[in-house]
């Protein structure tokens, strides 16, 4: 494996646990950590009506769908505190071939089973859905961080007068 200083020896990988990751990250130099249940990544494919196949308990019904993301941010929240501890999700972003029939309900159960937690922030990644976004405030955790790519700044203004934060420099680590 090359390093910046030479090349070293490489180890054989194994899997963490969600604890040992968010513990790593934050020994790192991390102020927390966002779970990444965006984009079409592992987490959203659970999330995901067309991604997600399974006919377990992590499978077919909403609440089944939702379990994995809510054990995922149980188990960092555990290990770092769910002041360290955001969501990024991304309703009705199509990415890596996700297509969600059902985000009107989905994305306010997946907030409801998170809410006990008391998670620091939720970062949305906005695909247009006006109407979903209005539910979003009365079911986010403590800081909404809104991600309107390519949006002028007068409808940024109005985030923020909403209630929303735009991204900015940070140091979380995303899992």
């Amino acid at each position: 494996m090359f390093t910046a200083s030479r090349p070293q020896e490489m180890l054989t990988p194994r899997a963490l646990s969600t604890q040992e990751a968010a513990a790593a990250a934050v020994t790192a130099g991390a102020d927390g950590v966002e779970i990444h249940a965006a984009n079409g990544y592992l987490v959203h494919q659970f999330l995901s009506d067309n991604t997600n196949q399974r006919t377990d308990r992590y499978g077919g019904s909403l609440d089944n769908r939702i379990r994995f993301a809510v054990e995922v941010a149980a188990a960092v929240a555990d290990e770092i505190g769910a002041d360290r501890t955001g969501l990024r999700i991304s309703p009705g972003h199509p990415y890596n071939d996700i297509a969600e029939a059902d985000t009107a309900e989905l994305y306010p159960a997946l907030l409801r089973a998170l809410s006990p937690l008391g998670l620091a922030h939720l970062h949305v990644m906005h695909a247009g859905d006006e109407e979903l976004l209005g539910t979003l405030p009365a079911l986010r955790p403590t800081t909404l961080i809104l991600n309107r790519a390519g949006t002028d700044l007068p409808t940024r203004a109005k985030d923020v007068d909403n209630g929303a934060r735009h991204p900015g420099p940070g140091r979380a680590a995303t899992l």
